[in-house]
């Protein structure tokens, strides 16, 4: 089987995860399920040549683990942020498309903590614009369709929890 497919074919079992984290409203399940969806993704990352994104994916997981347990501080996110950088210079292999990842990676670890589950949604909705540009570079179709899906799913999500608030 191709390669192209087979990246693929990981990518769209991630991506059904992460769509599902769009309509969850609690941080701890949406950071679980995550943590899966992000593991899945680093494999098809490798598959297609993607290695800064696997390197950050990875680095995902270990950073929601962190946050699921209350332990993401000052010195872990530091630590994590520049390995995320060092060992994404070291491996890019795609110029500045390469660095999309680092980007999100660190964006995201420094805005995470936050407790307003629509703030948190509007972090995903951002991150996942820039995932979006970096899966079409690597030619991973299904994660850049669901990337899109995502970000839709998390809007419906916010406009869902906005109209919660206002009727209580």
């Amino acid at each position: 089987m191709n390669i192209l497919i087979i990246g693929n074919i990981i990518a769209l079992l991630a991506s059904l995860l992460m769509v599902y984290t769009g309509f969850i409203k609690k941080k701890k399940k949406i950071l679980y399920v995550q943590t899966i969806q992000i593991g899945l993704m680093v494999v098809s990352n490798i598959v297609l040549g993607g290695f800064t994104g696997a390197i950050n994916n990875a680095l995902s997981c270990i950073r929601n683990i962190l946050c699921y347990k209350d332990k993401l501080g000052l010195k872990a996110k530091m630590i994590i942020s520049i390995t995320s950088i060092v060992i994404s210079l070291v491996f890019n292999n795609m110029g500045i498309i390469g660095l999309l990842p680092v980007v999100s990676t660190v964006i995201y670890i420094w805005l995470m903590n936050t407790k307003d589950v629509i703030k948190f949604k509007i972090l995903i909705i951002f991150t996942s614009i820039i995932w979006l540009i970096y899966d079409i570079s690597i030619k991973s179709y299904t994660s850049s369709f669901f990337d899109f899906a995502n970000i839709v799913a998390n809007i419906i999500s916010i406009i869902q929890l906005l109209k919660k608030s206002k009727i209580h």
